[in-house]
């Protein structure tokens, strides 16, 4: 090899080199940034990961508090808003999942010992909220159809045991008003309008029953709270033992027997007792100007007798 060619190697060298090392250089930097910026993001999952876990903690321990509170809604706000953060994360989603889940088998526990007023409620903090977890709708073992169906059958159930109890306690008023309201809500549901006319038929009983034991004031009553509402229930389909005309015959016999006996203990002197008979017949027929009439002129002449005694 030539002088020359020596010198011109030597000359390359030292200019490529330089290149080359620095290359070498800014490729190890690159590789040395490359490897921090993924633990950046390494840690950055940690971190999110941990605030998640923390947040989840946190809700369950407030969640098992308002759950034995009873305070269904709260439950489900409070999941509601850490699944709104991170729908994706696995543990939000199957926490949120078991608290729904749980909600809905204590209103199953308790429909099935009877407290209906319960079952509707958690039923229905669960359909009114479905919109905002419809998505999970796959993972859950109820649907927002079955749940109206629970709600429904509980409001039912529920406002057929307070009728019931309305009826033993003689609030007959009460207990047409409990059924009133359900048939509106189910107009169309022939179980609610078959219980509506039951309930009916056994408020005309138990005015027949007074009827034949005289006790014509009550009696009287019942016929002229039926006869009100009568109009009310004309357009349920189904058959009814009375009529607007039976009604009207049974209230008037009412008022008849309840005026003369009145008239008797009036003839007789017997004041106190012939104002007490004629008011009753104003407890069922407020608006009859004789009877007040009548109510008023006994009064007048007992005040009259006390004052010249």
């Amino acid at each position: 090899m030539t002088k020359a060619w020596q010198k011109r190697i030597i000359f390359s060298l030292g200019i490529f080199l330089p290149l080359f090392l620095s290359s070498c250089g800014w490729l190890k930097r690159e590789q040395l940034r490359k490897e921090g910026g993924g633990n950046q993001e390494v840690q950055k999952r940690e971190v999110q990961k941990q605030q998640v876990q923390k947040q989840i903690d946190y809700v369950d321990k407030h969640a098992q508090m308002e759950i034995e509170a009873g305070n269904f809604q709260s439950v489900v706000n409070l999941y509601g808003e850490v699944y709104r953060k991170w729908p994706q994360d696995p543990n939000v989603r199957s926490g949120y999942i078991k608290t729904l889940e749980l909600i809905k088998s204590k209103g199953d526990q308790a429909f099935g010992r009877g407290d209906f007023k319960l079952a509707e409620r958690n039923y229905g903090v669960l359909a009114r909220n479905w919109i905002y977890f419809s998505d999970l709708s796959e993972s859950l073992s109820f649907t927002k159809s079955l749940l109206e169906k629970g709600i429904k059958t509980s409001r039912c159930l529920f406002a057929e045991e307070q009728v019931s109890s309305c009826l033993k306690a003689g609030e007959f008023r009460r207990a047409i008003d409990l059924c009133k309201e359900m048939n509106q809500k189910y107009p169309q549901d022939p179980t609610v309008r078959n219980g509506y006319i039951r309930t009916l038929e056994s408020i005309k009983t138990q005015g027949d029953r007074a009827f034949e034991k005289r006790d014509f004031a009550l009696a009287g009553s019942v016929y002229e709270m039926l006869l009100r509402d009568l109009s009310s229930v004309n357009h349920l389909n189904g058959s009814r033992s009375f009529s607007k005309e039976g009604l009207t015959a049974k209230i008037s016999s009412c008022r008849k027997v309840l005026f003369e006996d009145g008239l008797k203990q009036y003839r007789s002197g017997n004041l106190n007792q012939a104002i007490s008979l004629w008011k009753s017949i104003l407890t069922f027929d407020p608006e009859n100007r004789e009877i007040q009439k009548a109510v008023n002129l006994a009064t007048l002449q007992l005040e009259n007798l006390k004052e010249t005694r």
